[in-house]
């Protein structure tokens, strides 16, 4: 990498594993004429000693406050003066505000923003008291008015562009869709049948019939959807055993709700983890029941893994599987939902295609080094019209 002239400078907010943080991490480390150096203004670093592993600098700012964007800054100035980055790349709210500030210190310095996110769905307004949906839409107007700062975004999903870009104002000629992309070799049976049967005795799992979900804890990824659909499963396949990875604010909810069912045996919230692909392998059927997405990159790492996977029919998600290649239901039908899962598990062997569709649908689609290469391309072509202006 030392020969290479060019950097591309990432903002982010943490690098704590989330789907936004562990795609862009993924896509950097296949970059083959960019530098990538990352800087993560506040606490949480899972990913660090991946990037650094890849020879990938890494600056963690730390910021000990909610926003911090004075401290983001004037750390930031030294920064930009230090590595001359030839473009910013920034994600996530806190870090998209950020970067627009220091736009107005380094103007010359080409901004890319991200769509990662359908952000502003009534749905995120819904259940918010007067206090929360004032500050939301604070954000809002912030993210609104500061948006035009940026040179052009990249989004994750065609669903995305449109959602984001038009409530944000920013004209579709300024946003390239590019997916998430994953690495297809990661995804390929790497577990033998006695690394697998360790693995499930690790995680206290007797049985075959293991429904698996990885996604953040929270409202729109509709867990508790399969949980409230797991009783009418359990009459058919008592053994069935339900597996969440993922952290965040509706771990406690999630809980309380198998317990008031009285299904908490069958119910493991395994919290954030580094073993996914292992989780996979040992997964009978994938269920994604998402509200609102960005690009579900969970979703793409269990099709290059060549799962049975139920999804709800979100636009983000149809962009991924089809109904070729999962088993779709209407998002919010619980009823549907637990008739999905009874048919995965009592049709196993006969709905392998599934499986094998959805692998050859990301292979075309989502490989890593495609994807980096889009992303270096793009930048290539937003540099070069900057400095001919």
């Amino acid at each position: 990498m030392s020969n290479k002239l060019k950097k591309v400078l990432f903002i982010i907010d943490t690098l704590q594993g989330s789907g936004a943080e562990r795609s862009l991490v993924e896509i950097a480390r296949n970059f083959e004429e960019y530098i990538p150096i990352f800087v993560h203004v506040y606490k949480g670093d899972m990913l660090k000693n991946d990037l650094e592993k890849s020879g990938i600098k890494v600056y963690s700012l730390n910021i000990n406050k909610k926003y911090g964007f004075k401290e983001a800054t004037q750390a930031l100035t030294t920064i930009y003066k230090e590595e001359k980055p030839s473009l910013i790349h920034s994600t996530l709210f806190k870090s998209d505000i950020i970067a627009r500030r220091m736009k107005k210190k380094f103007p010359e310095i080409p901004l890319m923003g991200s769509f990662v996110n359908n952000t502003y769905t009534p749905q995120r307004y819904q259940n918010q008291n007067l206090i929360n949906k004032a500050k939301l839409w604070l954000a809002y107007q912030m993210d609104k008015q500061s948006a035009r700062k940026v040179d052009f975004y990249i989004s994750n999903s065609e669903t995305i562009k449109k959602a984001e870009g038009g409530a944000l104002g920013v004209p579709e000629s300024k946003i390239e869709v590019i997916y998430r992309g994953r690495d297809l070799s990661k995804y390929e049976g790497f577990i033998d049948e006695e690394q697998k049967n360790s693995k499930k005795a690790s995680l206290g799992l007797k049985t075959d019939n293991i429904l698996l979900n990885v996604s953040r804890l929270i409202e729109r990824k509709a867990q508790l959807d399969i949980i409230n659909a797991l009783p009418a499963v359990l009459e058919k396949y008592p053994d069935a055993i339900l597996l969440i990875a993922g952290h965040g604010e509706y771990h406690k909810i999630l809980e309380n709700r198998a317990k008031a069912l009285n299904i908490a045996n069958h119910v493991k919230l395994l919290g954030r983890r580094l073993d996914v692909a292992e989780l996979l392998e040992l997964s009978r059927v994938f269920v994604y029941p998402s509200y609102a997405e960005g690009l579900p990159g969970a979703l793409i790492e269990a099709m290059m893994a060549q799962k049975l996977i139920i999804a709800s029919n979100i636009g983000e998600n149809l962009e991924c599987v089809d109904e070729s290649s999962a088993l779709i239901f209407q998002k919010g039908e619980v009823g549907e939902l637990s008739n999905k899962i009874v048919y995965a598990l009592g049709n196993f062997s006969s709905l392998r295609h599934y499986g094998e569709n959805a692998r050859k649908l990301a292979q075309a689609k989502f490989q890593i080094q495609t994807i980096a290469q889009k992303y270096e391309e793009l930048y290539e072509e937003v540099i070069n019209r900057g400095s001919s202006k």
